[in-house]
């Protein structure tokens, strides 16, 4: 019995995609404009309204990306070319919405919509003959391959930028629990907590590297309470950046005192980014 349910339900499935097909076929149309009319320079807001979760804004600042809501911070370059992206899909064919009804499409109450500056795409179901998914504008249908839903629905947390410092950022003095690091007024370095050492300077440029190119494993919204140490990255413009050092068995997160961001290594990576490498000594 329960194989011949399964049997009428696909096949009652299948009766009404052929329906929906037979009804769109008359009004459909060969495409060649993309579903938004962009440019990819002229985008500078998304927003992202999802049916289960938070909705996300991002904007751009002198070409840098942030996430302004729910929570307040860069955005991830990557994610940002892959929604981009989409405005710029041109669909294989469209279809006229003219009285349409759009509860067979999933578009009543759409799973997300979409908006590029002023520009809004309404986000639905999928077709199950061609596992193509519905997604439409103010005036056309379209059927897009099912490649983009996922970018859509993420937390926020994956939209987050997983660089530690920004590009471009000068370290000019470094507190951790592990290293202190200083640069003086000649541009050489020491070590306040041991100032007879004399420190290599290629040897702090590669730790500092460390730190300037550092990406974190993971970024997250929610900020860990447990004991902390102090960590202190002291930059050449502005002030001085503040984090909270957690360490755990096998990660070390860092917890921005201005972002209210938590990124977490690998206690490897950490370790690289507070221990001085050694260098051979050039032959005398």
């Amino acid at each position: 019995m329960k194989i011949r349910l399964i049997v009428n339900l696909l096949l009652i499935v299948t009766i009404i995609s052929l329906g929906l097909i037979a009804w769109l076929k008359p009004g459909q149309q060969s495409s060649t404009s993309r579903i938004t009319a962009l440019e990819i320079n002229a985008i500078e807001r998304i927003k992202i309204i999802r049916e289960t979760a938070k909705t996300i804004e991002l904007e751009r600042f002198k070409n840098q990306w942030l996430i302004k809501k729910p929570i307040k911070a860069p955005a991830l370059s990557g994610k940002i070319e892959r929604l981009i992206k989409i405005s710029q899909i041109t669909p294989p064919v469209t279809y006229p919405l003219e009285n349409k009804d759009l509860e067979p499409f999933g578009l009543k109450t759409p799973k997300v919509q979409l908006s590029f500056n002023n520009e809004t795409l309404n986000i639905g179901s999928t077709d199950s003959v061609h596992s193509r998914r519905y997604v439409s504008n103010n005036s056309q249908l379209f059927l897009l391959d099912d490649t983009f839903l996922q970018h859509l629905t993420a937390p926020v947390d994956a939209y987050i930028d997983t660089r530690l410092l920004a590009d471009g950022t000068q370290i000019t003095g470094l507190q951790t629990p592990q290293i202190t690091l200083q640069r003086r007024a000649d541009n050489t370095w020491q070590n306040p907590q041991a100032p007879s050492d004399e420190l290599s300077s290629d040897a702090v440029q590669m730790l500092l590297d460390e730190w300037r190119f550092a990406r974190a494993i993971n970024v997250s919204s929610v900020v860990n309470q447990a004991t902390s140490k102090p960590v202190v990255i002291h930059v050449s413009k502005g002030q001085p950046l503040h984090f909270r050092l957690i360490e755990q068995q096998n990660d070390i997160i860092l917890i921005s005192s201005e972002a209210q961001l938590a990124y977490t290594f690998s206690q490897a990576k950490y370790k690289k980014m507070t221990t001085l490498p050694k260098l051979d000594k050039p032959d005398a």
